[in-house]
Protein backbone atom coordinates (compact mmCIF):
# COMPACT_ATOMS: atom_id res chain seq x y z
CA UNK A 1 0.00 0.00 0.00
CA UNK A 2 1.19 3.04 -0.67
CA UNK A 3 0.99 6.78 0.81
CA UNK A 4 0.04 8.95 -2.08
CA UNK A 5 -1.21 12.35 -2.92
CA UNK A 6 -2.46 14.02 -5.69
CA UNK A 7 -3.39 18.09 -5.09
CA UNK A 8 -4.35 21.15 -7.84
CA UNK A 9 -3.96 24.41 -6.15
CA UNK A 10 -2.49 27.64 -6.60
CA UNK A 11 0.56 28.57 -5.27
CA UNK A 12 0.12 31.29 -2.25
CA UNK A 13 3.57 32.72 -2.71
CA UNK A 14 7.11 32.42 -5.34
CA UNK A 15 8.90 29.21 -5.04
CA UNK A 16 11.21 29.13 -2.14
CA UNK A 17 14.40 27.78 -4.19
CA UNK A 18 18.09 26.78 -2.61
CA UNK A 19 20.68 23.93 -2.96
CA UNK A 20 21.14 21.78 -0.05
CA UNK A 21 24.96 21.42 1.28
CA UNK A 22 25.64 18.67 -0.73
CA UNK A 23 24.64 21.06 -4.21
CA UNK A 24 21.09 19.29 -4.55
CA UNK A 25 18.46 21.58 -5.90
CA UNK A 26 15.26 21.82 -3.15
CA UNK A 27 12.60 24.10 -3.62
CA UNK A 28 9.50 24.43 -1.42
CA UNK A 29 5.85 25.30 -2.56
CA UNK A 30 2.98 26.24 -0.89
CA UNK A 31 -0.13 25.56 -2.20
CA UNK A 32 -3.62 26.51 -1.62
CA UNK A 33 -6.39 23.98 -2.26
CA UNK A 34 -10.06 25.10 -2.61
CA UNK A 35 -11.89 21.83 -0.54
CA UNK A 36 -15.18 23.76 -0.95
CA UNK A 37 -16.54 27.06 -0.96
CA UNK A 38 -15.30 28.71 2.51
CA UNK A 39 -12.58 25.45 3.06
CA UNK A 40 -8.93 25.67 2.08
CA UNK A 41 -6.14 23.75 3.26
CA UNK A 42 -2.50 25.30 2.47
CA UNK A 43 -0.22 22.58 1.52
CA UNK A 44 3.48 22.83 2.14
CA UNK A 45 4.90 20.79 -0.72
CA UNK A 46 9.30 19.78 -1.14
CA UNK A 47 10.38 19.57 -4.70
CA UNK A 48 13.67 18.17 -5.62
CA UNK A 49 16.45 18.12 -8.65
CA UNK A 50 15.87 19.41 -12.12
CA UNK A 51 12.16 19.21 -11.00
CA UNK A 52 12.73 21.53 -8.04
CA UNK A 53 15.01 24.15 -10.69
CA UNK A 54 12.23 23.87 -13.51
CA UNK A 55 9.15 24.99 -11.14
CA UNK A 56 11.00 27.84 -9.56
CA UNK A 57 11.97 29.12 -12.76
CA UNK A 58 8.54 28.77 -14.34
CA UNK A 59 5.65 29.08 -12.21
CA UNK A 60 4.80 32.35 -9.44
CA UNK A 61 2.39 33.47 -7.10
CA UNK A 62 -1.08 32.89 -8.25
CA UNK A 63 -0.18 30.10 -10.72
CA UNK A 64 -2.39 26.70 -10.75
CA UNK A 65 -0.47 23.64 -10.71
CA UNK A 66 -0.78 20.01 -10.16
CA UNK A 67 1.50 18.20 -7.91
CA UNK A 68 1.28 14.18 -7.55
CA UNK A 69 3.83 12.32 -4.97
CA UNK A 70 3.89 10.86 -1.81
CA UNK A 71 3.58 12.10 2.15
CA UNK A 72 6.18 11.00 4.72
CA UNK A 73 5.29 11.60 8.23
CA UNK A 74 7.85 12.56 10.70
CA UNK A 75 7.12 11.66 14.67
CA UNK A 76 9.65 13.04 17.58
CA UNK A 77 9.91 14.10 21.10
CA UNK A 78 11.43 16.84 22.81
CA UNK A 79 13.35 17.55 25.02
CA UNK A 80 10.81 18.24 27.49
CA UNK A 81 9.09 14.52 26.35
CA UNK A 82 6.18 16.42 24.42
CA UNK A 83 5.64 14.49 21.15
CA UNK A 84 5.28 15.80 18.18
CA UNK A 85 4.08 14.61 14.54
CA UNK A 86 4.60 16.45 11.59
CA UNK A 87 4.38 15.11 7.69
CA UNK A 88 6.43 16.23 4.70
CA UNK A 89 4.87 16.24 1.01
CA UNK A 90 7.92 14.82 -1.27
CA UNK A 91 6.78 16.06 -4.96
CA UNK A 92 7.75 13.13 -7.80
CA UNK A 93 5.49 15.12 -10.49
CA UNK A 94 4.82 19.15 -11.24
CA UNK A 95 2.20 19.97 -13.65
CA UNK A 96 1.95 23.60 -14.77
CA UNK A 97 -1.98 24.10 -15.31
CA UNK A 98 -1.74 27.80 -15.89
CA UNK A 99 0.90 30.40 -14.80
CA UNK A 100 1.01 33.93 -16.01
CA UNK A 101 5.12 33.60 -16.78
CA UNK A 102 5.34 33.94 -20.82
CA UNK A 103 8.69 31.55 -20.44
CA UNK A 104 6.53 28.49 -19.18
CA UNK A 105 3.91 28.79 -22.28
CA UNK A 106 4.30 25.28 -24.17
CA UNK A 107 5.82 25.58 -27.49
CA UNK A 108 3.86 22.19 -28.08
CA UNK A 109 0.20 24.33 -28.92
CA UNK A 110 0.70 25.73 -32.07
CA UNK A 111 -1.95 26.11 -34.83
CA UNK A 112 -2.29 24.29 -37.29
CA UNK A 113 -4.36 23.56 -40.65
CA UNK A 114 -3.46 19.94 -40.27
CA UNK A 115 -6.83 17.20 -39.70
CA UNK A 116 -6.00 16.16 -36.23
CA UNK A 117 -8.54 13.80 -36.32
CA UNK A 118 -7.02 11.81 -39.78
CA UNK A 119 -5.92 8.69 -38.37
CA UNK A 120 -9.10 8.11 -36.41
CA UNK A 121 -11.16 6.31 -38.81
CA UNK A 122 -13.66 6.33 -40.03
CA UNK A 123 -17.18 8.37 -38.67
CA UNK A 124 -19.97 5.78 -37.54
CA UNK A 125 -23.43 6.82 -38.03
CA UNK A 126 -25.90 5.62 -35.36
CA UNK A 127 -29.42 5.31 -35.99
CA UNK A 128 -32.63 5.30 -33.19
CA UNK A 129 -32.78 1.70 -33.71
CA UNK A 130 -29.39 1.12 -32.56
CA UNK A 131 -30.10 3.14 -29.24
CA UNK A 132 -32.98 1.04 -28.36
CA UNK A 133 -32.16 -2.38 -25.77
Amino acid sequence: MNNNFIIVGRLTRNIDFKYTNNNKPVAKANIAVQNGKDDTSFIETTIFGKMAETTSQYCRKGDLIGVSGIIKNHNWEDKNGNKHYDYTFLANKVTFLQTKNEKSKPEIVKESNEDIFADFGNEIEIDDNMLLD
